[in-house]
């Protein structure tokens, strides 16, 4: 199995897939920065957001940064899309890709 190692950082409000969409995609840490207001990110397996697909969930504090880290990756395998919120300041996803 060929691994692409990748970092995606977000900035702002905006739903985005990590890495090439529709790759199994394994997370290995997700770190969430709010701004006043506490943020949740959400994370699909797959290419859009549909509730039964909800992997992943990271709940962030207000004016704070939250580090989650999966030990050993936690796997999307159709994919991953990833959710933010109006109070997402800052998004960093260090993943790898299967290709």
């Amino acid at each position: 199995m060929n691994l692409l190692p990748g970092t995606q950082q977000i900035v702002g409000d905006g739903d985005i897939a990590i890495g090439t969409s529709g790759k199994p995609i394994r997370v290995f840490s997700v770190e969430a920065i709010s701004g006043a207001t506490a943020t949740t990110l959400l994370l699909f397996n797959g290419t859009a957001i549909v509730t039964g697909n909800r992997y992943a969930q990271v709940d962030g504090l207000a004016s704070k940064s939250v580090l989650v880290n999966y030990a050993g990756g936690k796997r999307f395998p159709n994919g991953c899309f990833l959710q933010t919120d109006a109070n997402s300041d800052y998004v960093t996803v260090v993943y790898t890709e299967e290709f």
